[in-house]
Order: C-alpha cells, then structure tokens, then sequence
C-alpha cells in the first residue's frame, strides 16, 4: 500500500540535568563545587533514502523522540549528549511544518538530511554557580526540554512521465505494455486504487511511467478517489492523457473527455495544465474507434495539440509513441542542462549543481548576518554550526550553488560562502 502523506510529533532529547558535587580528596578538605553541566539532548533528522518506498513506516507512531543527554558528573565532567535520532524516508520527501504550513525541506537527494526537532541545552552544574559571595552553592540547573514540532510529510514521487485519464481508458494495459509493472487489469472502472510506478526501457533510455488512479469531472472537490495524487505529476517531465475512444463511461465523446481531464488538472494547480503532454487516444482495435479518431485527430490539430492513436491492447502504434517520448524527455532534459550550462558559465570554478532552499530559517539567518559588516560568513556559519543546519549541507557537493529567496550562496563542503552579486 502506497502511503504518501503521513503526520507526527518529532521531539528532542531533554538536556541532561547540571550536577550538584563537591570536590572530595585526601588532604583537600574544602576542595568547592565540581558539579559538571548535563549533556544536551540528541536531535531528530530526516534522511533521504532511496532504499525507502512510501511513508508507510512512519505511519504508525504518533511521537518520535530522540533520546535524553545524561546528567552532568563531578569533576566538572559534562554529561553524554543524547544520540541523534535519524528516521529514513523516501527520496521525494517535502517536509512541512504542520501548524504553519512552512515547508521545511524537500528531500531530492539520496543522503540529504534535515533536522526537524532541537534537543534541549544541558544544564548548568554547581561550580557554574559559584560568586565570592557563595562558596558553596548547592544549586544546579535542570536541562531543556527538547524542541516538539508537529510535521506532515508528503511524498512526491520522482518520476519523468506521469500517466492520467478517466475510468477504464485502458491505464493499466498501457503501463503493463510499456513497463515492468504489473497492475491489477480489469474490465471495471477504478481498479487502479493507488499510483503505480514502471520502468521504462534499459540503462541510458530508460525512464519512469507513473500510472495515477482516474479521474472524474470534479474530482478537484473529492469526487471519485479525489486528486489527492495528482501531486506525484508535478514533478514530472511529460503528461500523457490518455482517451478512451469507445468508453461507455464517456459517452463516446473523447474530446469532452479530453477537456475534463486538462479542467481537473489546472483546478488542481495551474502549473500542472502549462506542462508538456501528449494525447493518447487508446482502443483503436474496437469497432468504430478509427473513426472517433479521425474526427478527434482534427480536432486536437486545430488546437495545436498533438496526437497519438494507439491500441495498448494489441500495441499498435507502442513503438512510436515510446520514440516520441524518449525525444520530448531528452528535450525537456536539455532545457534543464541548458539552465545550469548558463549557471556553470557565470562560475566556472563552481559545480553547475543549484540546490533550492524555501527556508524562513535562513532567510532570517541571512538578514541577522547582514548586520555583521566583515563578519558576516564567520556569523553565518556558526549560527548554522549551533543550529544543527550545517548537518544537512554535508550532503551536496562541494562548490555547490545555494539559493535562498533571491541570495546566492557557495557550499564549500565545510563552510558557506556568501556569493557576490553578478
């Protein structure tokens, strides 16, 4: 079973408590305080695995906490922080928080990590405590909480071809066809309940088919199994529409079919109706379609559409549609390597890799480091030493470009740069 959104509690370790000790030696008789400071609490982090599927794991456990940093120790021994507590999720990941909505990280690559909860500060031992005015003092600080956030995870899937179309247009046929998935393929509508992922092709061709339940006209509000997956396409390169030329369910009409499908889409995110797709018109081996074809053909070239009349059944008209395919993503992909070519230019000691962060965090880290004329790095690195961010830059390659709102920034692989302006 597919889960692709999931809500819990992360929480920090609590900081260990300070220690309340005297120093006790032979021939020291009054030796003072020793009380050591607590240890802080470990940190929750989310990591991007690609061994990991779905969210389905984290479904079942309303809290995760990382451990408690032990108690400080006489001899000014300071306690054991508490060990970091690291949960595996799928590469996709976006990480929201739950309350305010922020979008904390979106996990797009293997190894990527990002810490969503603080452990608690350690507290201070006695000897913190001693003043010329008391010698001995017998009190000690107890350790932080650690830092609770409620967060909602939602999965995106990577994928470069992402598959719609109304109920029984022949969805499962196509993707069993082109791919190594195996669905569930039957005479009824909705049979396919939940998205489905298939190889397409071998090693430098081969590129990933996303199979999303159908659709119905107002599925935007609910209706049908909703549109609750259509956030897997926005990610993809290419959509597919694809259109039962013989559905009862239609009324025959593929063109009114064809507007439910690209209505649905935009409804549900603009962006979603402005990407490249193709229309497949599928059944072309039943009676009457090449006819309904034909006159749906004209219609889409009026439009400037194009169109492809295949049967997924028989395969007929598979093989050029797959090319077709192959041509639009190795288009589509050039555009993305265009972009970053054009980023490699204007710094050519840098790798043309561009890392986005949507961080309220750091843009209020950037605007406290502007603050600090000639300090300004020295401020930022540290604050992101203390913080625990820093952990989740250890992840991208060194001399990658990071953006935060309008700033550039340089990631070193131990430190961040801030970018002059071009």
């Amino acid at each position: 079973m597919v889960v692709d959104r999931v809500i819990f509690k992360a929480r920090g370790g609590k900081g260990g408590d300070g220690a309340i000790s005297f120093r006790r030696e032979k021939y020291i008789p009054r030796g003072g305080p020793d009380g050591g400071r607590g240890g802080e609490g470990g940190r929750v982090f989310l990591r991007a695995s690609p061994y990991r599927e779905t969210l389905r794991d984290l479904a079942f456990s309303p809290l995760y906490q990382a451990p408690s940093g032990e108690g400080g120790k006489g001899k000014k021994q300071e306690g054991k922080k508490g060990e970091d507590l690291v949960i595996e999720v799928p590469v996709g990941t976006q990480v929201f928080d739950n309350h305010t909505g922020e979008l904390l990280a979106d996990l797009i690559y293997p190894g990527m990590e990002v810490m969503v909860a603080r452990g608690g500060k350690g507290g201070k031992g006695n000897v913190s405590f001693t003043s010329p005015d008391n010698r001995t003092p017998r009190v000690a600080q107890k350790g932080e909480e650690g830092e609770e956030r409620e967060l909602c995870l939602e999965l995106k899937f990577l994928v470069d071809v992402g598959l719609v179309g109304l109920p029984n247009a022949g969805k499962s046929t196509f993707l069993s066809r082109l791919s190594n998935a195996k669905p569930l393929i039957a005479p009824y509508p909705f049979s396919t309940r939940e998205p489905l992922l298939g190889m397409v092709g071998e090693e430098e061709e081969k590129f990933v088919l996303l199979d999303t339940p159908a659709l119905i006209e107002g599925a935007y509000e609910g209706k049908g199994l909703g549109n609750r997956f259509l956030r897997h396409l926005e990610r993809a390169h290419l959509i597919l529409y694809l259109i039962d030329l013989s559905s009862p369910f239609s009324g025959i009409n593929p063109e009114e079919d064809w507007k439910i499908l690209r209505e649905e889409l935009r409804k549900y995110k603009s962006s979603l109706g402005d990407k490249p797709f193709l229309v497949v018109a599928n059944k072309l081996d039943l009676p009457g379609a090449r006819e309904s074809w034909h006159r749906f053909k004209t219609i889409l070239e009026r439009e400037n559409s194009e169109g492809w009349g295949i049967s997924a059944l028989s395969g007929e008209g598979m093989s050029e549609l797959l090319e077709r395919i192959r041509e639009i993503l190795k288009e589509e992909k050039g555009k993305e390597e265009a972009t970053i070519e054009q980023e490699e230019i204007r710094d050519r000691d840098l790798s043309p890799i561009v890392y986005r962060f949507s961080s309220t965090y750091l843009e209020k880290l950037l605007r406290e480091a502007d603050r600090h004329p000639g300090e300004e790095e020295d401020f930022l690195n540290q604050e992101l030493e203390k913080s625990g961010f820093k952990r989740y830059l250890l992840a991208l390659k060194s001399s990658s470009i990071i953006e935060v709102g309008e700033r550039k920034l340089v990631w070193k692989g131990k430190r961040l740069f801030l970018k002059p302006d071009e």
